[in-house]
């Protein structure tokens, strides 16, 4: 009796006291504040895919594009797809049409970054009208996505016709990629006009040195593709983990910043 005498006579003598520290006790039982954690995520790996036909492949075989692209650290991973007789698109397996093939290697685990894209000299030979180019281009950059691509414009002589094939193409090539940001053309008919030992008597294909000089035009392609891609990553914002404390003693604002080819 005399105990809960005493306990309420310290309940009624000192109210605002045991308030306080109920709410002192409440607050650091439930309170928590939301602080952001400093340390960074390790950073994306960066994939490159060169897709390409068989001046790709000779590239690859005579001039070792894979090995050498790898080699230069550019990139985490390099993939060089490419086959004799591929086309951009159409309904046909991933080794003749360059949409099936993207579409198959992604379905696979692989996950591009960066896309050199070395395709259309196949189809100069069987395409004519300009909104089949249009219809083809557009197929594989939409497989593509949002990603940096580079192009390369076609180089074929082997016939009056096939010619103005190429040069219709080409002038295609540059007007549709204008409407993808994040996509460039490379001007390979001017690399291959302005040395004639790099095309083959077939003017089709390349001499050894002329693949040679594909690939070497791939290495300054893939270093310019990283830096885009590089750039790109730096200008997304992400949102930085966050953890909680207790408010058992003040804490100051911090302030982060975000960071945002042919037969």
């Amino acid at each position: 009796m005399r105990a809960r005498m005493w306990c309420s006579r310290l309940w009624r003598g000192r109210p605002a006291r045991m308030h306080a520290l109920l709410l002192t006790a409440l607050v650091a039982l439930s309170g928590i504040i939301a602080v952001p954690r400093l340390d960074s995520a390790p950073p994306p790996r960066t994939t490159l895919l060169v897709l390409g036909d068989s001046l790709t492949w000779g590239s690859n075989y005579f001039a070792k594009a894979q090995t050498r692209l790898a080699a230069t650290g550019t990139f985490d991973t390099v993939v060089v797809d490419s086959r004799w007789g591929r086309r951009i698109s159409g309904p046909t397996s991933a080794r003749y049409s360059g949409v099936v093939a993207y579409k198959t290697l992604v379905a696979d685990g692989l996950r591009p970054t960066a896309v050199i894209v070395a395709l259309g000299s196949n189809d100069v030979a069987i395409l004519v009208k300009r909104r089949e180019f249009v219809a083809v281009i557009d197929d594989l950059m939409n497989a593509i996505g949002n990603v940096p691509v580079v192009w390369l414009t076609v180089h074929r002589v082997d016939s009056a016709n096939v010619t103005r094939q190429s040069q219709r193409f080409n002038s295609t090539l540059i007007k549709e990629l204008a409407r993808y940001p994040l996509a460039t053309v490379f001007d390979w008919v001017s690399v291959a006009t302005s040395d004639p030992s790099v095309v083959d008597p077939d003017k089709i294909h390349l001499t050894p040195k002329g693949y040679e000089v594909r690939a070497k035009v791939y290495l300054a392609l893939a270093s310019e593709l990283a830096q885009r891609a590089s750039d790109l990553t730096s200008t997304t914002t992400t949102t930085l983990p966050t953890t909680t404390i207790a408010p058992t003693t003040s804490v100051a604002p911090t302030t982060v910043p975000t960071t945002t080819v042919a037969p």
